[in-house]
C-alpha cells in the first residue's frame, strides 16, 4: 500500500521526512462487519497517509464488529474472515501500524464488548441509589481490558478506557441522561477502576499508561454538560464543587473523581488513571483562538488538579480534535483554509502547554459514507486512495513533531 500511495502523494515536507512525530492521527474502522481489514477507507489502508503526514501515533478503536462475539472465540458467521478470532485480526492491524513506524493508543469502547446502554447504567448512584458497580464493568475489565492488555503486552502499552463517557443524546429532566456513550459518573468510576487494575495486572505500571476516556468538549451548552447531577466531595478539608462555565467535560471529570472516592474505593494519591483524555470540537463554524483552546484545556486540568494536587505529574492527552472541510461544498476553499489555520493555532498552543502530552487529529481521511469530512486527505474514488487536502495536510506535517 505504501508503494501505491507514493504514486498519488507528493514527497513529504522536511518536517515529515525527519521521522515520526510527537502527535497522532486516527483513521477508519480497523475491521469491517465481514471480518476484513482491507476495505474502502479502512485503517490499514490509511497507514501510508499517516506515515507521510509525519504522525508518530495512531489511535485504534478495538471494535469487534458483527463477526465476533468476543475476542477469543472463533466466528461462526464469517467463514471468510481474515482470521479465526478478533485477536488474530488485530494482530495483523497492529503489525501493520508498527511497520509504518506508528505507536498505538488502544481505545476500548462499547464496541469492544457486547452489551447495551441499559447494562452500563445498572446500579448507578445518581438515579438508582447504588454504588455504580455492575456486571458490565466487571465483564469489560476481565474480557476486554485484561484480555487485550495480556495479548498485546509487547506491542500496545497505552490504553484509553471508553470514549466520551460524558456524551449523551437525551436529557429529559435535570440530572437524567441517556444515549450516546454516556455513563453516570459512578458507573464510569467503577469501569475505570476495574479496567485499570486489569491492565496493570498484565502490564506493570512502569510499562503501561491508562487514559480516562476522552471527555467530549464543544461550544455552548451541548451534551458534555451534566447539570443536575449532584456531586461534591470534601478532599483534604476543602470543599470541591463540580461546576464549569462551559462544556469542556471538566464537571463530569470532577464528578467521576467524587463518585470514585465516595463509592468505588478510589484512594487519594493512587487514582486509577495515568492521564486524562479530552476531545475538542470547538469553533466549528469559524476561527478558533489561543485563548479558547487554552480555556478548554485548562478547565479540565483544573478539575483533576483539585484532586491530584498542584504538583501532579499527570498530563492531559487530546485524543480527538478536528475541523470539517467538505470537498463537495461550494465554500470548500474557505473551510479548508480555516481548518488548516485552526490546526496551526491548536497545535502551536499545545506545544506551549507543559502538561499536554500529545494530540490526535480526527481523522486522517474523509469518510463520505459516514458524513465525516475532517480528514487531511479526501475520500478518493478508487479503493482507499485519495488526495491530500492542502493546506490541512501540510499544516499537520509542519506541526506533527512540535
Amino acid at each position: 500500500m505504501c508503494v501505491a500511495l507514493a504514486t498519488v502523494l507528493p514527497g513529504p515536507t522536511p518536517s515529515a521526512a525527519a521521522g515520526p512525530g510527537r502527535h497522532g492521527l486516527q483513521g477508519g474502522w480497523a475491521v469491517d462487519d465481514t471480518g476484513h481489514v482491507n476495505f474502502v477507507h479502512s485503517l490499514s489502508m490509511q497507514f501510508g497517509f499517516m506515515q507521510q503526514a509525519g504522525a508518530g501515533w495512531v489511535r485504534i478503536n478495538f471494535r469487534l464488529g458483527k463477526c465476533f462475539a468476543d475476542w477469543t472465540s472463533p466466528s461462526d458467521i464469517c467463514p471468510d474472515a481474515d482470521a479465526s478470532t478478533a485477536l488474530g485480526i488485530y494482530d495483523d492491524v497492529i503489525d501493520k501500524a508498527h511497520a509504518s513506524n506508528l505507536h498505538v493508543l488502544g481505545l476500548l469502547t462499547n464496541e469492544s464488548m457486547r452489551g447495551d446502554h441499559t447494562e452500563w447504567l445498572v446500579n448507578n448512584a445518581e438515579r438508582q441509589g447504588g454504588d455504580g458497580d455492575n456486571a458490565y464493568a466487571r465483564r469489560f475489565a476481565r474480557d476486554v481490558a485484561g484480555v487485550l492488555a495480556r495479548h498485546f503486552a509487547d506491542r500496545v502499552n497505552t490504553w484509553e478506557v471508553w470514549n466520551e463517557p460524558n456524551a449523551w443524546t437525551q436529557n429529559p429532566s435535570p440530572g437524567v441522561f441517556s444515549g450516546g456513550s454516556f455513563m453516570y459518573p459512578s458507573n464510569y468510576a467503577w469501569l475505570l477502576k476495574r479496567s485499570y487494575a486489569a491492565i496493570k495486572a498484565e502490564q506493570p505500571t512502569s510499562s503501561s499508561t491508562v487514559l480516562s476516556g476522552g471527555l467530549f468538549g464543544l461550544d455552548g451548552g451541548g451534551s458534555p454538560g451534566v447539570a443536575g447531577i449532584k456531586g461534591a466531595s470534601l478532599i483534604n478539608g476543602r470543599g470541591i464543587t463540580c461546576a464549569s462555565s462551559f462544556s469542556s467535560g471538566a464537571d463530569y471529570l470532577c464528578l467521576t473523581y467524587a463518585a470514585g472516592m465516595r463509592s468505588a474505593g478510589w484512594v487519594a494519591g493512587a487514582y486509577p488513571l495515568d492521564r486524562i483524555g479530552q476531545h475538542l470540537y470547538i469553533d466549528q463554524g469559524g476561527p478558533t483562538s489561543v485563548e479558547t483552546i487554552r480555556s478548554y484545556v485548562e478547565d479540565v486540568r483544573h478539575a483533576y488538579v483539585q484532586y491530584e494536587g498542584v504538583n501532579t505529574r499527570k498530563q492531559t492527552e487530546i485524543t480527538e480534535i478536528g475541523w470539517f472541510a467538505n470537498p463537495s461544498d461550494a465554500d470548500f476553499a474557505t473551510t479548508q483554509a480555516r481548518a488548516a489555520e485552526n490546526l496551526r493555532i491548536a497545535y502551536s498552543t499545545f506545544s506551549a502547554i507543559p502538561f499536554l502530552s500529545r494530540a490526535y487529529w480526527f481523522n486522517i481521511q474523509d469518510v463520505p459514507e459516514a458524513n465525516l469530512f475532517a480528514g487531511q486527505v479526501d475520500g478518493g474514488d478508487d479503493y482507499a486512495l485519495g488526495t491530500p487536502k492542502y493546506p490541512i495536510f501540510s499544516m499537520f506535517q509542519r506541526w506533527s513533531r512540535t
